[in-house]
């Protein structure tokens, strides 16, 4: 297939993190990965909202408690550090409330500053007006709100202040080392003090607790929405392909345009395939009556220089091509003909599309169809052939001497070293799920675009899924570009290392991927017996700390 590239995918820097997304949404159909990225940016953005409320909402809770200070009785130095605490956090809080009207989401940095700026006041405030008064409320209110933020280690820390701030205030005070300066006192017995206390520790954990049990929920809720979304998307894809499947297979075993026609030695017989840019007829030799298979350009391409091109492109690809897991060229026609053609073996069985769906292809037997594709497709990089279509519909398995031979089709769009590459130039080629980043890109490729098909058959072989999903084709190619697909062990029962021999196999940069086919086999064989070398898997995790399963690479 040919798309353009997709040079608007990436989001435009400068947008808040929730614009960014929307505005990729609004380009295309919404798949499970972008879904979840819309939904944690809109929380980064409810972030914000909460941040700035909480500064306003503070500020009149200041403003009101200031106010009436010089006409209440009490300490007056309390009364004095009380005001000025108060006026400090405003004035912070000014500051921040100007910083997130820029900012795309509060930075533990600034939910840093703003706790310490507003704990100094809240801890004089109850201290003023009374360990039992109602200004309790907000050392708990203020422990749940920072609490809900991202940043653990600091909201737990912003606890402990305060407990123990508290817990030293009131020890003080029962001991009798200190005299309580509350307007609002506890005159009660020592014990019942003490449980008072108790109890305002147990508000600062509850609070805490309630604030990340709020936070964590609400990642749990987007993870679970995920994961339903993905799996449905990638359902849908696979429906897609069920149903496109099915459709070439109606359009095939039947007579077509040029059935009983003689091209060369061979006459014509029915359809037994059709691509976007030929059909394929079973046909036999005029003298000898042996079975064959001839291509043929379709009659729509007919006019296009490039289509024709292209056409003798994958005659001159194959043609000097040894390997048995290479469909063989019997004859072609020459680059004047009317009707270019190309005669190849006839091949009995099924393309791997085919045995997917049945649901009948056991893991060991990955190592099997790697190893003989990967013969194939290496011995056609030594010829300066870069496949760049390689899918489950373009390999095909015979039986030959009962043992199992794949075979490679479609050498179409391959990419010739000698080739100026003016036939692609400005345009994608290949399948979205097959297709390597830097081609999705639009960018020249090598062998290694190669390696990521085959790491991503090896993906929809070990899984049942795709690696990315959508029918809209500026959604598949966002994907392909920028999003790690899902870990393979969450989609079935798959060891650690198949995950890691995946990462290298499916990373977005080529010169972190396998250098070769042989490479890619030995991996996956070895991560099927749980025995990935060391050196493998340490390569994958640094893979995966810069991307991560799931996750959208800017």
């Amino acid at each position: 297939m040919t798309v353009a590239p997709p040079s608007d995918l990436p989001t435009r820097a400068g947008l808040p993190p929730v614009a960014q997304a929307r505005r990729q949404a609004a380009r295309s159909e919404p798949g499970a990965q972008m879904s979840q990225q819309i939904a944690l940016a809109t929380m980064r953005d409810e972030e914000v909202g909460t941040t700035r409320s909480m500064i306003r909402v503070g500020r009149l809770v200041g403003l009101a408690a200031t106010a009436p200070l010089p006409f209440l009785p009490g300490s007056a130095g309390l009364r004095i550090a009380m005001a000025s605490t108060i006026l400090f956090a405003l004035g912070v809080g000014l500051w921040l409330d100007r910083q997130l009207r820029e900012a795309s989401a509060p930075t533990e940095r600034m939910s840093v500053v703003l706790a310490l700026s507003v704990c100094p006041a809240i801890f004089v405030a109850v201290v003023y007006f009374g360990i039992f008064s109602a200004a309790q409320l907000f050392p708990a209110l203020s422990l749940y709100f920072f609490a809900r933020r991202e940043g653990f280690r600091s909201a737990l820390a912003l606890c402990v202040l305060n407990a123990v701030a508290q817990a030293l205030f009131a020890a003080l005070v029962i001991a009798g080392v200190l005299e309580d300066p509350g307007l609002i006192r506890g005159d009660r017995a020592p014990e019942v003090l003490v449980v008072g206390h108790v109890l305002l520790q147990i508000a600062f954990v509850g609070a805490f607790l309630l604030g990340r049990g709020g936070h964590n929920a609400s990642k749990v809720a987007i993870a679970n929405m995920h994961q339903v979304m993905m799996v449905a998307n990638q359902r849908a894809a696979l429906l897609e392909e069920a149903r496109q499947d099915l459709d070439r297979a109606l359009a095939i075993d039947a007579p077509g345009r040029y059935s009983d026609q003689i091209y060369g030695d061979y006459r014509l017989g029915n359809v037994i395939g059709r691509g976007g840019m030929g059909e394929v007829y079973e046909a036999f030799h005029t003298g000898t009556g042996s079975v064959a298979a001839v291509k043929l350009l379709a009659a729509r391409e007919l006019g296009d220089i490039h289509s024709v091109q292209r056409f003798f492109r994958e005659v001159r690809a194959i043609a000097g091509l040894t390997s048995k897991h290479v469909v063989q060229v019997l004859a072609s026609s020459g680059e004047d003909a009317v009707v270019p053609y190309l005669v190849m073996e006839r091949l009995r069985g099924h393309d791997l599309a085919h045995h997917l769906r049945s649901g009948k292809m056991a893991p060991e037997a990955l190592g099997i169809m790697l190893a003989q594709i990967g013969a194939a497709v290496e011995e056609a990089w030594a010829h300066g052939i870069v496949h760049r279509d390689l899918k489950p519909n373009n390999l095909f398995l015979v039986e030959q001497d009962g043992a199992p031979v794949w075979k490679v089709l479609d050498f179409g769009v391959a990419a010739l070293e000698e080739s100026s590459g003016t036939l692609t130039e400005g345009k994608v080629v290949g399948t979205p799920a097959y297709m390597a980043p830097e081609q999705a890109r639009g960018e020249k490729v090598d062998h290694r675009a190669d390696v990521y098909a085959l790491a991503a058959i090896s993906y929809r072989w070990l899984t049942g899924r795709p690696v990315c999903s959508g029918k809209d084709i500026h959604n598949a190619l966002y994907q392909t570009v920028h999003v790690m697909p899902q870990q393979p062990s969450t989609l079935a029962e798959l060891h650690a290392d198949v995950d890691a021999a995946l990462a290298i196999g499916l990373v977005k940069d080529p010169a972190d991927r396998f250098a070769t086919v042989a490479a890619l086999r030995s991996a996956l064989v070895a991560a099927l017996a749980g025995q990935l070398p060391e050196a493998d898997r340490e390569r994958a995790e640094g893979i995966l700390r810069r991307h991560p399963w799931g996750a959208v690479r800017q």
